[in-house]
């Protein structure tokens, strides 16, 4: 019965999350539609098909199965299918409904190199230098990092957490024969962004070394931030 009803809170939870980025980007796309208008010619032909609406949703069934599954078996604690920065949501997303009518401009005038004065640009990758889907600063400023996790998980309907844990079961099944001493494991995160992932690694090896590593520094404070809120070591961060 304790199972039983700890699957139904999870499915509840996700089906919110779920509804909550369906509705956002519902209201984000018809204010976009009505305040910055598609010219004629420049429409795309976007309506999803029943059928693709469909599978959609199968995938992302098939995902959240796996999650629970994979939490149930042992793979990695119940406890982090339910953790959610709630702080952060109730700080930032006022902050994400205002930053979309600077990322509607961009959009419209295909602008996608613009940072802000104070940011040092220089000695990254031309690459890098990027508003990524049109967003502040890129992945260069504090607000950029402090939106970015909830802007993720709006972008893939409340199910980017669950992505990020696809990697646990693999990750944890490859070091099989080294858990007996998991003291002598080493992981590192290439491009660790907010922490996100590195916090699921180290729910699932709590004992391994964890390593992360992001062009950002802004991104590196957060991450730092996030990975304070958990005991044990924290990860080292470059």
């Amino acid at each position: 019965m304790p199972d039983t009803l700890t699957k139904l809170t999870y499915q509840t939870f996700q089906q919110g999350k779920s509804a909550f980025a369906l509705g956002h980007k519902t209201i984000s796309t018809r204010l976009q539609n009505l305040i910055i208008p598609t010219p004629k010619q420049e429409e795309k032909n976007d309506n999803l098909t029943p059928e693709i609406i469909a599978k959609i949703q199968q995938r992302m069934q098939e995902l959240l199965d796996r999650d629970w599954e994979d939490s149930e078996r042992g793979v990695y604690p119940v406890e982090i299918l339910f953790d959610n920065p709630w702080l952060d949501f109730f700080s930032y997303y006022p902050a994400i409904c205002l930053d979309n009518f600077s990322v509607w401009e961009r959009m419209q005038k295909r602008k996608y190199h613009v940072f802000s004065s104070d940011i040092d640009t220089k000695d990254y990758p031309r690459y890098y230098l990027q508003n990524f889907h049109y967003q502040t600063d890129g992945y260069l400023s504090e607000m950029s990092a402090n939106l970015y996790d909830l802007q993720v998980e709006l972008l893939f309907n409340g199910t980017a957490d669950g992505m990020r844990r696809r990697i646990l079961k693999p990750l944890k099944e490859g070091f099989s024969e080294l858990l007996s001493n998991e003291k002598k494991l080493r992981v590192l995160d290439i491009a660790c962004g907010t922490g996100r992932t590195l916090k699921f690694i180290r729910a699932t090896l709590p004992k391994a070394s964890l390593y992360g590593i992001d062009l950002s520094p802004a991104y590196l404070r957060k991450a730092n931030e996030l990975l304070s809120e958990t005991r044990g070591e924290l990860p080292q961060l470059i």
